[in-house]
């Protein structure tokens, strides 16, 4: 015996419902893992300023550590020079 047309129809309507909701929840999930990756990210990021923050407050801004995580050193640094007219 066939299934009568409507009913047919009815089945196919629930299952793409079904697959829409899914696909929502699965969109919802990525968005959330993104913006905790994100969020992971910018924490490492404020992390290793303060660490560079603190090797020049330990160190000073004219020391080897300084230079070592990727500052200038300070009496490294060209002048500005006044320009004669």
């Amino acid at each position: 015996m066939l299934p009568a047309p409507g009913d047919l129809g009815h089945r196919r309507d629930n299952a793409m419902l079904a697959m829409q909701q899914k696909e929502t929840e699965l969109q919802a999930m990525v968005k959330a893992a993104t913006d905790a990756a994100r969020q992971a990210e910018w924490d490492f990021h404020n992390s290793i300023l303060g660490m560079k923050e603190a090797v020049r407050a330990q160190f000073g801004p004219d020391s080897n550590a300084a230079q070592a995580i990727g500052y200038k050193k300070k009496s490294e640094r060209k002048r500005p020079r006044r320009c004669s007219a």
